[in-house]
């Protein structure tokens, strides 16, 4: 090192390194040993017991956690799905079967029960004709009579249909109204004629099934409802007509062959007995079940039925 004019050190020039070759070795650093590192002794007490409080602590938390994230899908989705499955819920105390009943279905019910025999079967009587039928006694104007009943005539009933032969019927008139082709409504009335050879006048209610059964497998009207017909509709029951006792039969027989006709599938078919002061008379008559106007004309036919002497 050298000095400058005024008598300060002066560094020397150039890239010239410090000479440490006069050092001592023992005084430098062993970097080798350094980055070995030395063995640790064993924890302390003290240090023990921080790590154990440091674990609890995180497994605390984690219990805390799973127990609100529980109470989260309680009150959510696993409510959502129970209310699913039991959409209302009643308690079961304090119940009782006051003023419930029990369903009996009805055996008469034409939805769940076949058809009384009585309208399927054939004829239970022998259908006999009189052998000697008598002619209508006069009828006052307006009105169809037969044996002892008389009806008013609908004023669409202008068809004059006339005595006719019915099994166990006599004393026969009738009208009618045209429904199709050949095809009518008709409306029969006669005085009962029972041979004593079948035992005589049955009852009523055995009559009016008689004349019902006859009536319906007649050849002029079986033809058109075939051999097995659909029946609805059907009762067999007590009655009254003009303040006297009766009975009356009644069904409706659907087409077997739907085709037969082209306006009408159906007819109702009607049996009504009536025991009068001169013993029994009778109505039987089929008429267009699918023609409204022709259901009410058989309505208010039977409404004005009277017994006449």
């Amino acid at each position: 090192m050298t000095q400058d004019p005024h008598g300060r050190d002066q560094q020397p020039t150039g890239s010239s390194l410090p000479d440490f070759t006069g050092a001592d070795p023992e005084g430098l650093p062993d970097h080798e040993r350094a980055g070995r590192g030395v063995p640790l002794g064993e924890p302390d007490e003290r240090a023990r017991h921080r790590t154990l409080t440091t674990v609890l602590a995180v497994v605390g938390s984690g219990v805390v956690l799973l127990a609100v994230v529980a109470l989260v899908l309680s009150q959510t989705v696993f409510r959502s799905v129970l209310d699913e499955d039991d959409p209302q819920a009643y308690k079961t105390g304090d119940r009782s079967a006051e003023g419930q009943s029990e369903y009996v279905p009805d055996p008469q019910d034409p939805d769940i029960a076949p058809p009384p025999p009585i309208f399927t079967e054939k004829p239970t009587t022998e259908c006999t004709m009189p052998s000697d039928p008598q002619s209508a006694k006069p009828a006052d104007p307006g009105t169809i009579r037969g044996g002892d009943l008389q009806y008013t005539v609908p004023e669409t009933w202008d068809f004059p249909w006339g005595p006719s032969s019915l099994p166990y019927l006599t004393e026969v008139d009738a009208q009618a109204r045209p429904v199709e082709g050949s095809w009518y409504s008709v409306v029969n009335l006669g005085k009962v004629s029972w041979p004593q050879e079948e035992g005589g006048y049955p009852g009523m209610e055995a009559a009016a099934v008689a004349l019902f059964q006859c009536y319906a497998t007649t050849s002029g009207v079986v033809d058109y409802f075939g051999d097995h017909p659909k029946v609805t509709d059907y009762r067999s029951e007590v009655t009254t007509v003009d303040g006297q006792p009766a009975w009356i039969v009644q069904a409706t027989y659907h087409f077997e062959d739907p085709e037969i006709l082209d306006t009408t599938k159906a007819s109702i078919v009607t049996s009504i007995v009536v025991e009068g002061p001169d013993g029994p008379s009778a109505l039987a008559s089929d008429v267009a079940a699918d023609q409204p106007e022709h259901v009410q004309d058989l309505e208010d036919i039977i409404a004005s039925l009277d017994v006449v002497e």
